[in-house]
């Protein structure tokens, strides 16, 4: 078999072919348009594929810098389909992974294994063999609301300051500076003109998205979604309304209640009270207590698992 190498390249359709190769391998949703908005953000090395001759896709393999840690690199997994050569999908992950070595920006060389995918032990085998160690666990912490009751939370002392209203496509550049403002949030975005794009054409465009403000700023921000389990943003089997991004002005942390209950009531205007409303938050974590409380308490959900290269 000849197989073609290259390189991230836009406007090339890789990012379709890329998003084929992890939804039938992985089991897991992922969406071109994400793929691309990732990939225009990083260097065109970052992203490897392996295709056959007339172009239909073998294998890919890429890497992101953490946005929090500076010097750590995530390499990702070779992702390869059925009938792809075992030496191809080693080349691309091997020449990634030298290349991150050689990297000046990279010091430490870490992957995430989402515990969801088809073929989680496959993965955790193959890292395991290339000198990874697992070094952190990544959980969730869900908390779901009957909406009803949510709703009817008081609004009583310095709850009482804040006001609300709904915001229109003309909010873009608010929300955008709100997020940017907020560190737990900005880092979910690639770039500003991703964070940009997403309220724009899929947020704003939806509707439902509730500004909590304090005077003339606005101070949180969030907006309910109907949403089904896909393995990623919502795991398990039931049907959630999710709050579907929620930012926080720094020094307003007191406006998350308040927050929580006009998307409740927000919900309530939609016709949404038949499912619970889902607050979530993410973090990391290496005690072995924090895996332990995950096996026996439904809120808290271990997610993903972090591996480090040992060098």
């Amino acid at each position: 078999m000849k197989v073609v190498y290259t390189h991230w390249k836009p406007e090339q359709g890789l990012e379709e072919l890329q998003a084929k190769i992890y939804t039938t391998i992985s089991g897991l949703p992922a969406t071109a348009d994400q793929i691309r908005e990732r990939n225009m953000s990083r260097s065109p090395e970052m992203t490897r594929y392996a295709l056959t001759e007339d172009g239909k896709p073998l294998a890919y393999t890429t890497a992101r810098d953490s946005t929090s840690r500076p010097g750590v690199t995530y390499i990702g997994y070779p992702w390869a389909m059925k009938g792809c050569p075992a030496n191809v999908q080693e080349k691309i992950f091997t020449e990634l992974f030298d290349y991150l070595v050689r990297r000046k920006e990279t010091t430490v060389i870490s992957t995430t294994l989402v515990f969801g995918s088809k073929i989680f032990e496959e993965q955790l085998r193959f890292f395991k063999e290339k000198g990874f160690v697992e070094s952190e666990g990544l959980y969730r912490y869900n908390l779901d609301y009957d909406v009803k009751e949510a709703s009817k939370m008081k609004i009583t002392g310095e709850l009482a300051g804040f006001d609300n209203r709904l915001a229109t496509p003309q909010d873009v550049e608010v929300l955008v500076e709100l997020c940017q403002s907020d560190p737990y949030i900005k880092r979910a975005f690639p770039s500003e003109e991703a964070m940009r794009s997403y309220f724009k054409d899929r947020v704003l465009k939806v509707g439902h998205t509730v500004l909590i403000t304090k005077g003339d700023t606005v101070v949180a921000a969030s907006a309910p979604l109907r949403f089904k389990p896909e393995g990623i943003l919502l795991t398990g089997q039931d049907q959630k309304t999710i709050m579907r991004f929620t930012a926080i002005r720094p020094g307003y942390n007191q406006a998350w209640k308040r927050l929580l209950i006009e998307v409740a009531k927000e919900c309530i205007a939609a016709g949404w009270t038949d499912i619970p409303l889902r607050a979530t938050f993410s973090f990391t974590s290496s005690a072995n207590t924090a895996a332990g409380l995950a096996a026996i308490r439904p809120e808290l959900e271990a997610f993903e698992i972090i591996l480090t290269h040992q060098k």
